[in-house]
């Protein structure tokens, strides 16, 4: 129980000291008169942090005291004891605030610490706003309430201190679980993408065949033309190069009756002509090979398409894609 509270330079207050008597006591005001200065002052004697604003103008330090009764037997008097306090004669407890802020704090006469002011004054009082009752509405606020009716606080740290044992083994098992999932996530992706190369079933230079391939469709009637019109050029067509050279070597035949050195020039000319008939068997051959088929042309367009695909994908190449199917099915086959 509060029963003496002493302010000096206080905020507003010059010097006050209030006796306070056993039951109810009700401090009434104008508004400024000095009620929130006065529980201020107790709150600071009870452990909160003061600050050099709160001393009085003109004036180099406040001094706060305070005095309660203490009753023989009781969890405070237990903590008293334990700091080496006497509580005979009740507990003051006494705080100077210097305008510097080399603040001093005394419990029955004898210097001590925050901390040690903070564990004293841990149940002694406690002050509440005319909201506080809201609090009750809150889960942990009334768990605390009923724990403290069961006795369980001791029970509740010993809870609390497991749990703060157990919270690092809960992060780290949370941790390779993670690890884990980017794990199976990963070797989805790798199966993904085998199975996509693989569905392809790729060929090394596939993409260089097809693209000749490709050209050769989309000119096949220039080429149509312009191998046929060599053919023509060159046997078929009437005044064409071999019905001219053979023209010429036969005029040579019968010059060469005459100058004997003009009948091997002559037989060069029937060797030329023998080579331009095996060249237009040639040409013959390659127009049945050209094709103008649209079907087949689009179905090209669509392949590299795929394969255009997958080299973007993959590397640039097709054998940048051949490589990474073989790293994919190494590094599955160590996972497996």
């Amino acid at each position: 129980m509060l029963k003496e509270l002493s302010i000096r330079n206080f905020a507003i207050i010059d010097d006050l000291t209030i006796h306070f008597a056993e039951g109810l006591t009700i401090l009434s005001g104008e508004t400024g008169a000095g009620k929130s200065i006065i529980l201020g002052a107790v709150n600071l004697l009870l452990g909160s942090r003061a600050s050099s604003d709160m001393v009085r103008t003109g004036a180099e330090s406040a001094e706060l005291e305070a005095l309660f009764h203490v009753s023989a037997a009781g969890n405070l008097t237990d903590t008293l004891a334990s700091h080496g306090f006497d509580t005979d004669e009740g507990l003051v407890i006494r705080r100077i605030i210097s305008r510097t802020d080399s603040n001093r704090v005394y419990i029955n006469g004898r210097l001590a610490t925050i901390a040690v002011l903070n564990a004293v004054t841990d149940n002694l009082a406690s002050i509440s706003g005319q909201h506080a009752h809201q609090g009750l509405l809150k889960d942990e606020q009334q768990l605390v309430i009923l724990d403290q009716f069961g006795d369980l606080l001791a029970l509740r740290q010993q809870v609390h201190d497991t749990y703060q044992r157990i919270l690092p083994l809960i992060e780290k098992l949370q941790k390779l679980q993670r690890t884990r999932q980017r794990q199976a996530e990963h070797m989805e992706l790798l199966e993904f993408q085998q199975a996509e190369i693989q569905r392809t079933r790729l060929q090394p230079g596939e993409d260089v065949e097809l693209e000749q391939e490709q050209l050769r469709l989309k000119n096949a009637q220039m080429l149509y033309q312009t191998v046929f019109g060599s053919i023509e050029e060159l046997y078929g067509a009437s005044g064409s190069i071999i019905e001219r050279l053979l023209e010429v070597k036969k005029n040579l035949d019968r010059a060469g009756r005459v100058d004997v050195q003009l009948k091997s020039t002559a037989d060069n000319l029937a060797a030329a002509a023998y080579q331009i008939e095996d060249l237009v068997e040639a040409l013959r051959s390659h127009l049945g090979l050209i094709q103008m088929d649209d079907g087949r042309l689009e179905s090209i367009e669509e392949r590299l398409d795929t394969l255009n695909r997958l080299k973007r994908k993959y590397g640039g190449s097709l054998d940048a894609v051949l490589s990474r199917l073989a790293e994919i099915e190494l590094e599955l086959s160590q996972a497996g």
